[in-house]
């Protein structure tokens, strides 16, 4: 079982983990309409310029980089709630120890205790994490 958690904190933190993940898929299938209704703007636009090209390569190369980051996401909250499954929700997958509940319900993907997670940050500090 997770780390000084009732049944009733786990499966309120599943609820969470499941509406977060409805939430991106929903993000990821809006992005994917966004990205294919521009290519569709752009195809039958006719006469076009150079501009206009630029800006939806832009667009593009934005609404990719949100599909990334989301899948990314999705598969985060899978983990989770696969951690949650087998026990293992909630213990820190460096150091071990239990992850404070408080961080837990700030950000229920979180696979690091505070201190492990602002350790690795300040070790690699050009990779982004989130540090809730």
């Amino acid at each position: 079982m997770s780390p000084n958690l009732t049944l009733t904190q786990i499966k309120t933190i599943k609820a969470e983990l499941l509406d977060l993940l409805e939430h991106l898929r929903e993000e990821v299938k809006g992005e994917l309409a966004d990205q294919h209704g521009e290519r569709g703007l752009i195809s039958s636009a006719g006469t076009h310029d150079l501009g206009d090209e630029a800006l939806a390569d832009l667009d593009a190369s934005i609404n990719i980089a949100n599909i990334s980051r989301h899948l990314q996401e999705i598969r985060e909250c899978q983990a989770a709630l696969h951690r949650l499954e087998t026990g293992d929700y909630g213990f820190c997958s460096d150091c071990g120890e239990q992850i404070e509940l408080n961080r837990l319900k700030a950000n229920p993907i979180s696979t690091r205790c505070l201190a492990c997670q602002s350790h690795e940050e300040h070790q690699h500090p050009e990779v982004r994490y989130a540090s809730l």
